[in-house]
């Protein structure tokens, strides 16, 4: 079932997810969709990462 939702309400559900220990496997589509609006949106923003390969 697709359904809309907010950002924030998709951030606190992958937070949630995060802090649980779950994956965010689940959400690989959302996710890549985020990253477009991301980018569209705040691209040029800052973020401080501890980048792992």
């Amino acid at each position: 079932m697709e359904k809309e939702i907010t950002i924030t309400q998709f951030a606190g559900e992958l937070k949630k997810r995060l802090e649980d220990g779950k994956t965010v496997d689940c959400c690989k589509t959302e996710l890549l969709r985020l990253a477009d609006i991301i980018t569209d949106k705040i691209g040029d923003e800052k973020i401080k990462v501890l980048w792992q390969d």
